[in-house]
C-alpha cells in the first residue's frame, strides 16, 4: 500500500503514472518486509507516517510527528539527544505534549487512526 498524500489533480496523476507499470514484491523483498516487522514490532513504536494532517488543525501548534519521532527514538536507540530535540527544538515554537487540550481534531484526520490524545499522554510522561 502506498500512502501519499495529494492536493491537486496533477499531484495524483503523477503518483498513479508511478503505478503504470506496478510489480508486485519479489518472494525475496517480501521476506526482508518480514524481517524488519520482526524486528520492529516489539520496540512499540508509535506507527505515524510523519503526515502531518494532524499539525494544520492542532490549536496548541503541536508538532505531533517530531513529538511521536523523539518517542520512538528513545524508545528504539536508547538516544538521549532525543531530549535536547524534544525541548530545545520541537517545542521551542510549537506546544508540548502536555499542552494538548484534547479536543481531537488530530484524530479526525488521521489516517493511521492514532489515537493521538492518550500517545501524547506518554510522550508528555516521558519527556516532561
Amino acid at each position: 500500500m502506498v500512502l501519499s498524500g495529494m492536493s491537486n489533480m496533477e499531484q495524483m496523476e503523477d503518483n498513479i503514472s508511478y503505478m503504470k507499470d506496478f510489480r508486485p514484491l519479489a518472494e525475496t523483498e517480501l521476506a526482508a518486509v518480514h524481517k524488519v516487522c520482526e524486528i520492529i514490532r516489539p520496540h512499540n513504536m508509535i506507527p505515524c507516517t510523519a503526515c502531518r494532517y494532524c499539525t494544520d488543525g492542532c490549536p496548541q501548534k503541536i508538532s505531533i510527528p517530531d513529538l511521536f519521532a523523539c518517542l520512538n527514538a528513545k524508545k528504539v536507540f536508547h538516544n538521549w539527544n532525543t531530549d535536547y530535540y524534544y525541548n530545545s527544538v520541537h517545542t521551542v515554537k510549537n506546544g508540548k505534549a502536555s499542552d494538548c487540550i484534547r479536543c481531537g481534531k488530530c484524530e479526525q484526520v488521521c489516517p493511521q487512526h492514532l489515537h493521538i490524545r492518550e500517545l501524547l499522554e506518554d510522550v508528555a510522561a516521558e519527556f516532561e
